[in-house]
């Protein structure tokens, strides 16, 4: 009897990394962090989550943008995270962890479980200038007491990389922004009195070179503060 041996070929359980498209970002925003840890505390300052049907990177920066937020996240499919600023240095984390689809388009990636996508508008440099928030800025209760005021109008083109460019060349420590016009450097932040506003309310216009949009510059009497950190 002729007996034939059979080779066994053992199955590979392994997964290959999904190959996800490249998200577009709008409103000449940046990504700040193709994917960090997050955490139950959040790494977004002042974080506000919604969970939505048709999330995207995309639909999430103009979701936050329109509220008056500078940075924005996706992460877990369908969650959206807007927020005022980074609590922290982001811990990065592996670009295969997220690796969840998007609600909204399962051919991009929104984050992963505790991982999250991160974006920010041009002005916003990691490790260099943070923001801060929407301050209140008025004649008798200064947001930046001290503070030299430059204006740059008519020409208020990326008035806030012009701000923040000003301050730093003048060794200044705290910038700000104010109606679409006026830009603020002081050696100090805002002191005890000074009042939080919201973010909504620092939603001047300026405009940004080319075809790029627009970005948030502050409002009447109110206040977008930067502070330079490294």
């Amino acid at each position: 009897m002729l007996i034939l041996a059979a080779t066994l070929v053992p199955l590979s359980t392994a997964h290959s990394a999904r190959a996800f498209h490249t998200p577009s970002i709008p409103l000449n925003w940046t990504t700040i962090s193709p994917c960090a840890v997050d955490n139950p505390a959040r790494i977004l300052a002042a974080d506000v989550t919604t969970q939505t049907a048709n999330n995207t990177p995309a639909a999430c920066v103009a979701a936050c943008a329109a509220r008056g937020f500078g940075y924005a996240g996706v992460e877990f499919a369908n969650e959206c995270h807007c927020g005022t600023g980074l609590v922290g240095a982001l811990q990065p984390a592996p670009a295969s962890d997220c690796d969840m689809a998007c609600a909204g388009d399962p051919n991009v990636a929104c984050g992963g479980p505790w991982r999250i996508q991160v974006y920010g508008f041009p002005a916003l440099r990691p490790g260099s200038w943070v923001y801060q928030g929407c301050v209140v800025d008025g004649p008798g209760a200064p947001a930046l007491p001290g503070a030299s005021v430059l204006a740059f109008a008519p020409a208020t083109l990326d008035l806030v990389d012009q701000c923040l460019q000003a301050c730093a060349r003048g060794g200044f420590a705290f910038a700000g922004v104010e109606n679409g016009a006026t830009c603020q450097c002081s050696e100090s932040g805002p002191g005890a009195a000074a009042q939080k506003a919201d973010e909504a309310d620092c939603s001047s216009l300026c405009p940004l070179p080319g075809d790029a949009g627009f970005e948030f510059c502050g409002g009447v009497e109110r206040l977008g503060v930067y502070k330079l950190v490294g």
